[in-house]
């Protein structure tokens, strides 16, 4: 497997170094929700650099027309994400059709937005029972997102274990995780959830010689969006970044294997000329509770990510007797 450093703080990415793109060559990447927007154009800019890329989404006109368009660098598996079994045949495809028989790269993108309904906000009529709601956001985004968190962890670990090969994984999350967004109660929780597990994560993940960031876009521009809401949303001060910046930013980490833990940020070119840069909020810097508390959790758990560590194990994570 990949050799990497168990993580630590080093300081932020230097985002002005430009990606090695020639590394994407016959790399095998998942993307999900990559038949529109973000997805696409990262799709485009990874499938461009001679990766094969298999694009994973439930829009299959679009998602054919695409991969017709990128042929042979990319393929389309339908995929809702909320379904373990469609995720298992997206990475047992993109395995079977890839160059090395391989799963190089996955970006877990797929999500969905206040826009498709937040149940959880509505105020039930309270003459009325109360209603309860699907939550569908949150399947989405975040148990939508440890599905194939999950499934790359077993399909990374059965690839060819070869010096070229990586293991990288992607959270496309958002600003949200940092910032309050009223009325966005669906989508904020799940992705400063995604956030936690990014966080959680790279602890462990060098044992399985897997790296895992996340990428917080805010406002991008977007042709699901109205050009009257656009224009209304720029009148109150709002930058949008083109769609082309979380591709490269999505290609930053991706090809430089000493990024790992980190989140990056999605920004205007006013903030970034990059288009993105490390937010910089996720480790304890400064002397004090929570970097003490840190330190004590980092030795308290124990836990170690190898076959059989838990039989020895209580499930609190204690020494069996």
């Amino acid at each position: 497997m990949p050799q990497l450093p168990r993580y630590e703080y080093t300081g932020p990415v230097d985002c002005t170094i430009p990606p090695n793109r020639a590394v994407l060559k016959g790399k095998s990447v998942i993307i999900t929700g990559g038949a529109n927007g973000m997805g696409e154009a990262t799709v485009r800019a990874f499938a461009a650099e001679g990766a094969f890329v298999t694009i994973a989404d439930l829009d299959e006109v679009r998602g054919q027309e695409l991969a017709k368009e990128l042929s042979p660098n990319a393929q389309f598996v339908k995929c809702n994400i909320t379904s373990w079994d469609d995720q298992v045949q997206m990475y047992e495809a993109a395995i079977a059709n890839s160059p090395h028989n391989s799963c190089d790269i996955v970006i877990a993108n797929a999500g969905i937005s206040r826009a498709s309904g937040d149940d959880l906000w509505p105020l039930d009529d309270v003459n009325e029972p109360p209603v309860k709601p699907e939550l569908n956001i949150v399947n989405v985004n975040l148990i939508g997102t440890m599905y194939t968190w999950k499934l790359a962890i077993h399909y990374f670990r059965k690839q060819p274990d070869t010096e070229d090969r990586d293991r990288c994984f992607i959270i496309t999350g958002s600003m949200v995780s940092w910032i309050d967004s009223p009325a966005n109660w669906q989508y904020t929780s799940s992705k400063y959830g995604l956030r936690g597990l990014m966080r959680t994560a790279r602890r462990n993940s060098h044992e399985q010689g897997i790296r895992i960031n996340y990428v917080a876009p805010c406002y991008i521009k977007s042709a699901i969006r109205s050009a009257a809401y656009e224009a209304e949303l720029m009148a109150k001060g709002v930058e949008f970044a083109p769609p082309e910046d979380v591709a490269m930013c999505m290609m930053k980490l991706a090809t430089d294997r000493t990024i790992n833990g980190h989140s990056l940020m999605i920004t205007p070119k006013s903030v970034s000329k990059e288009g993105f840069k490390d937010v910089g909020m996720e480790d304890h810097i400064e002397d004090g509770y929570f970097k003490r508390t840190q330190k004590a959790q980092l030795s308290i758990i124990e836990d170690q990510w190898v076959p059989g560590w838990s039989k020895g194990r209580t499930a609190e994570g204690a020494a069996k007797p």
